[in-house]
């Protein structure tokens, strides 16, 4: 099928997912709700336990094999770990379809990897999802290789658009991406383990206190999200002078949370990077 006709999951390119894990399986329900048939999505899972859930659990056909999976495929989604990424593309290149848009979620690794170790002018899309994506609450995202046109982002956000929020940036600033939507819901969940020991040691129920805390970021996410109003405006709301609240953040400001923050981001930035060095040598 031609770049011209990979328009929507009507026309029903066939997809192969490589790799059944959670970000595998993740994709693999998006692309159900988003209309794509059963018939026209195959995975290579190695796990005989994943690849039969896989199968009861969407109806589509699972192989241990990636040449299986991957033989006629129009478009490719690579959901192996990075340190599993050149051993698939190694199965990948001999079953490829001249054409056929490969759509990588596996961290570090850039778009130029994968176009070393494909045929000539394969175009690749490199996505950078975060784990909410599992309950259709997720940040992805996506950038085009030096193949890639803005038809084939389309597909690639078609596909995932029922994870959540997909954004198009430039493959540069994914390091980035990754500091904050990729490894953010690490952060949020140190927060509120944090924030539950402290109401712990103020006298509350552990499952109260994590359920107050938890529902306390979402409804405050929500709140943000749908304002419209920046996040110092809505600090500065719930902010009274000489109240609770300025007393918390003064403190916390005086503790260092602006640094402890950057500093978090900048180390995953960083080990972005490095993965990219070492696992592209």
């Amino acid at each position: 099928m031609s770049e011209e006709t990979m328009t929507s999951p009507s026309e029903s390119p066939r997809v192969a997912v490589i790799g059944g894990g959670v970000m595998g399986g993740t994709i693999i329900t998006a692309i159900r709700v988003a209309g794509w048939p059963v018939e026209g999505i195959a995975v290579a899972e190695k796990d005989r336990d994943r690849a039969g859930a896989l199968e009861e659990a969407h109806g589509i056909h699972a192989s241990e094999s990636i040449g299986e999976a991957v033989d006629g495929a129009e478009v490719i989604v690579i959901a192996v770990k990075p340190q599993d990424a050149d051993s698939a593309l190694a199965q990948i290149a001999p079953a490829y379809k001249p054409g056929a848009l490969v759509i990588t979620v596996a961290a570090g690794l850039p778009t130029s990897f994968y176009e070393s170790r494909l045929p000539e002018g394969a175009p690749v899309v490199r996505c950078m999802p975060n784990t909410p994506a599992i309950v259709a609450r997720g940040a992805t995202a996506i950038a085009a290789g030096s193949h890639a046109s803005s038809q084939h982002l389309g597909i690639a956000e078609s596909m995932l658009r029922a994870t959540g929020l997909v954004v198009t940036v430039a493959e540069e600033d994914l390091d980035a991406v990754t500091a904050v939507s990729g490894s953010g819901p690490a952060y949020f969940y140190a927060v509120v383990e944090a924030l539950t020991e402290a109401g712990v040691a103020h006298g509350l129920d552990r499952t109260l206190a994590t359920q107050l805390a938890a529902q306390t970021f979402v409804g405050a996410a929500q709140l943000l999200m749908e304002s419209g109003d920046t996040p110092q405006t809505l600090r500065r709301r719930v902010s009274s002078p000489g109240g609770t609240t300025i007393a918390a953040l003064d403190a916390m400001e005086h503790a260092g949370l602006q640094g402890v923050v950057s500093a978090g981001a900048n180390a995953a930035a960083a080990r972005s990077k490095e993965l990219a060095q070492e696992l592209g040598d």
